[in-house]
């Protein structure tokens, strides 16, 4: 596409210059691209510029008036800010048009309902796409550093998409991505609400300005349906603005998808018929997971039938309530559970199936939400046996100063102990479970996926899968 047609009432001698691509990201600039430049600050957007010019950049926009330069092609655009999903959409060809597209957003479960659903699908008809951002090398799967990527970002995966003659896009929707508003001019059809709770708070103002946002998604777009969790205020308000939507709830048997369990099974019950699941699944939040999928993997199909799809086929994601082995029956578990409400929901979940003693082990992230640090620990202090608090990603905050917020929470002081390696910490809870009884568990909470720690200005690696492999 040249200038001229993505910017049509532009009448400078520069409207044929033909254009590659478009990015947002200086650092991703190649041969003949357009950059647009949003920083705020006049000096750092200069420095950007240049940079975008060395790799090759055709063209910049910018929305700061003193940085245009049209000799150098340097082009104020008025009101940029507000026409990037326009600009997109243009450069781009509308791809979210041709496609079936799933918006997954909520505190927890994003990922994992967004995983379980694109295999969902996939059991009917391979020719969906997932973006994801969690690198898993598997077919129709599209790596994205970013939870929700940029608008340009995103309208290039789906083009891919478009081009790969899928039929169908899933991708979360975080509520950064919505307040900074990366999915501007995207169509969904479907939406889902997995969960809300406290998180984020070091970049929203408040929680009710956090459930603001999240409540805008649903009703800024127009879908033709959406699976809502109405376990929280927030989803009860959502669910009641529209018509279209369903329900699902662990409290309440009254919504339109409920989980039930009989004598230590458990089955999903749907306007579509009910489906048990397999025994090795438990957890409250994976079995919410999976029904939300179910839900949305349902209201956009054409013909149902739940007797075509294998729950036992279903598999998680990778350091998600992910399983080890331990000796005399005994297990770790791994996950990336690192706000109160998805500590308190896997503690609940372990305490309930296991008859042994439970060691959690986790820390807090440095600049983030500080005032969720007392509330995971006074989760622990309430539910697990042992407690061992180490460091989760400090960044530039003093890990001590982190750690002792934490302890704010925690009533019973004998219950815990402090390592800020997470290499010991994780090799002292390996000690810990192999002198407990049996059925005893140890929760290896915060990290997940995560393959390294942030540590004043330092990356290190560190993966908790890993380092629990390395020891047992």
């Amino acid at each position: 596409m040249n200038f001229k047609e993505l910017i049509s009432n532009y009448s400078e001698n520069i409207t044929s210059l033909k254009l590659n691509s478009i990015s947002l990201n200086s650092q991703e600039i190649t041969n003949r691209d357009l950059y647009i430049s949003l920083a705020k600050n006049v000096t750092n957007q200069k420095n950007y510029n240049q940079e975008a010019f060395k790799r090759g950049a055709s063209l910049i926009l910018t929305n700061l008036k003193s940085v245009e330069d049209r000799d150098k092609r340097i082009i104020f655009i008025d009101n940029l800010d507000e026409n990037l999903g326009t600009l997109s959409n243009k450069f781009y060809k509308n791809p979210s048009k041709k496609l079936k597209v799933y918006g997954i957003t909520g505190t927890n479960g994003k990922s994992s309902v967004s995983y379980y659903l694109f295999q969902l699908l996939n059991q009917i008809e391979k020719k969906n796409g997932l973006i994801s951002n969690l690198n898993l090398n598997k077919a129709g799967i599209y790596f994205s550093r970013l939870t929700t990527p940029d608008i340009f970002t995103l309208n290039k995966i789906l083009s891919s998409f478009v081009s790969d003659k899928k039929k169908a896009a899933i991708f979360e929707v975080s509520s950064h991505g919505i307040k900074q508003k990366r999915i501007s001019g995207i169509e969904f059809d479907y939406g889902c609400l997995t969960s809300f709770s406290r998180d984020h708070l070091d970049y929203h103002s408040s929680i009710s300005e956090y459930g603001k946002v999240k409540e805008s998604f649903f009703l800024d777009n127009k879908f033709k349906g959406a699976v809502i969790n109405i376990d929280s205020k927030i989803g009860q308000k959502i669910f009641s603005s529209k018509k279209d939507f369903i329900s699902i709830s662990r409290k309440n048997k009254k919504s339109d998808i409920y989980i039930e369990g009989k004598k230590g099974l458990f089955f999903i019950h749907s306007p579509w018929g009910n489906i048990q699941f397999p025994e090795r699944i438990f957890a409250d939040h994976i079995m919410m997971n999976i029904a939300s999928a179910l839900g949305l993997f349902c209201i956009s199909s054409k013909k149902i039938d739940l007797k075509r799809l294998n729950l036992k086929n279903i598999i998680d994601l990778p350091g998600r309530f992910q399983k080890i082995h331990f000796k005399s029956n005994k297990c770790i578990y791994i996950d990336y559970a690192h706000t109160p409400a998805a500590l308190e929901n896997i503690l609940l979940s372990l305490k309930n199936k296991y008859k042994g003693n439970l060691i959690c082990l986790f820390g807090c992230g440095g600049e983030r939400d500080q005032g969720k640090r007392p509330l995971m620990g006074a989760v622990a202090n309430s539910l697990a046996d042992k407690i061992i608090l180490t460091n989760d990603n400090p960044r530039l905050e003093n890990p001590k100063k982190i750690i002792e917020e934490i302890l704010e929470g925690i009533k019973d002081l004998s219950k815990a102990n402090v390592i800020e390696d997470r290499t010991k910490a994780i090799k002292f809870g390996l000690k810990i479970l192999s002198q407990e009884k049996e059925e005893s568990v140890l929760l290896l909470a915060g990290k997940g996926h995560e393959s390294n720690q942030e540590i004043k200005r330092k990356t290190i690696e560190s993966n908790d899968y890993e380092i629990v492999r390395s020891f047992i």
